[in-house]
């Protein structure tokens, strides 16, 4: 650990996808990106939502078809450019409409026009509403870019050499390897406490657990429970088991033999959640039947696709498929990207295995599983996480199973139907019954297995005052 308490070092599982938010980013750098770009709105650790960048926004009309926000005039780049509407409408219009690249920004690829009355107002106008906006200007796709210094610099030199309005600066950088990071001293909502950040990229989780033991790192995440209690019970260390807005799922494929419903519910009603959380976590691991847990707006008690190993027998049998005529896939995962995603994956494995499904594990790293993701090449289901900061229902199965989208992995017209009008829903309760009513029959037809809510494993020194956040990101700049 560096002798200068203003210096953390992160021992971080993976490097960001792209130095262009816009066009590609996960859930779990978030982290990073957060650190260097601003958001409109922003949330709590409990997740409520908060003025941030932009001070106030509201819908103009009863359709939810011209959206207004009002900034801050007081925000800098950290070139020194001044932030104004200009670069919000350059973020979420100009780039949008006009880069086809652009993932993070696709929630917003329905605004037809936006005007900027002001340099602290912008007015966006839909072509359909994009209901859950004020939730969307907090999530890591709307960070905010500067729209001089991309312009002149283009899309390669951004890349090179990024600049945001957030708390802290980009200093060093090199792939798979280190990101430094230095405290942004002009920032708008007062410099960070830490002075020097330095995210070293060690994607295995054993290595990271030796980096914060060995002091090579002050804090690190996405550990084996095991490793955090082992690691947590060491002098000066603060343990922390937390859990979030994250899902984790399996996603099927409209493919091959998975277009099969027998075969889809019998690889359900085959994994045993309790036995999987018990023996990886302590139970830790809250298991879920919907893409929501308890105290989330999504959540329907009482709903559930039970283990039962031998109704996933009866239902292979019906298609013609038993332990001696077994079903054979290719089932994607990861290693290192969320806790124990390896281990779980090969426990579900073997529990298919049992009722007459083999399963050969194809572990990608995540650039590849998304890159698979946005060009349809998936021929099997894909375990993965799925992290919508504020944890409204219409961010999960709004996402994941809108065909439209490139977060699709299941596509099929029924669901389309099923869920087109809950996307240009303005009423809350309305919109959030309707998910509840689509999601217990998506699960059902077996086009998404949820497994588990997610689970924050952090380990950090006592004297770092780490704060957790129910979004799941790390957000060095509250540390002191």
């Amino acid at each position: 650990m560096a002798a200068d308490v203003r210096a953390v070092t992160i021992a971080f599982p993976l490097d960001l996808p792209d130095w262009d938010p816009m066009v590609n980013n996960t859930p779990t750098t978030s982290t990073i990106v957060k650190c260097v770009f601003d958001s409109p709105m922003d949330l709590t650790p409990d997740l409520k939502l908060v003025p941030h960048v932009v001070t106030s926004c509201r819908w103009l009309d009863k359709a939810g078809l011209s959206f207004e926000m009002n900034l801050r005039d007081d925000v800098l780049f950290h070139n020194g450019d001044k932030l104004t509407s200009r670069d919000l409408k350059f973020t979420l219009f100009d780039r949008v409409r006009a880069d086809p690249t652009v993932l993070s920004g696709a929630p917003w690829r329905g605004v037809t026009s936006a005007e900027t009355p002001s340099a602290t107002r912008l007015i966006l106008h839909f072509d359909k509403p994009l209901v859950i906006a004020p939730l969307e200007l907090a999530e890591f796709g709307s960070v905010i870019l500067p729209a001089d210094y991309f312009q002149k610099v283009g899309q390669d030199g951004f890349r090179k050499a990024p600049v945001g309005s957030g708390p802290f600066r980009l200093v060093e950088y090199v792939r798979n390897s280190r990101i430094v990071l230095e405290a942004n001293q002009k920032y708008w909502a007062g410099a960070p406490k830490i002075r020097r950040l330095t995210l070293q990229i060690v994607a295995d989780p054993v290595a990271r657990a030796a980096a914060i033991q060995s002091g090579q790192a002050d804090i690190t995440l996405n550990l084996p429970v095991r490793e955090v209690e082992r690691l947590g019970a060491l002098p000066g260390m603060s343990p922390q088991l937390n859990s979030t807005t994250s899902m984790t799922f399996i996603m099927m494929v409209n493919k091959g033999v998975l277009k099969n419903r027998n075969v889809r519910l019998a690889m359900h009603h085959a994994i045993d959640k309790q036995a999987i959380s018990k023996a990886l976590t302590g139970g830790h691991m809250q298991p879920v039947w919907m893409p929501a847990g308890p105290g989330m707006p999504g959540y329907v008690p009482g709903f559930k696709i039970p283990y039962d190993p031998a109704k996933a027998k009866a239902l292979l049998a019906q298609s013609g498929y038993s332990n001696a005529k077994p079903v054979k896939i290719n089932f994607y995962g990861t290693n290192g990207v969320f806790p124990s995603d390896f281990d779980i994956a090969r426990a579900i494995v073997q529990m298919w295995k049992r009722v007459g499904i083999e399963a050969s594990l194809k572990i990608l790293p995540p650039a590849e599983i998304y890159a698979y993701q946005r060009s349809d090449r998936f021929d099997g289901p894909v375990i993965k996480p799925w992290n919508p900061a504020a944890g409204n229902p219409f961010s999960y199965s709004g996402f994941m199973l809108d065909p439209s989208r490139v977060y699709s992995v299941w596509r099929s017209e029924d669901a389309k139907e099923r869920l087109m009008p809950l996307l240009v829903e303005l009423d809350d309760v309305k919109r959030t019954e309707g998910f509840k009513a689509f999601d217990q029959w998506q699960v059902s037809q077996g086009y998404s297995i949820p497994l588990f809510q997610g689970l924050a494993t952090v380990v950090a020194r006592k004297n770092l005052n780490y704060r957790a956040y129910h979004s799941g990101y790390l957000r060095p700049s509250t540390w002191s």
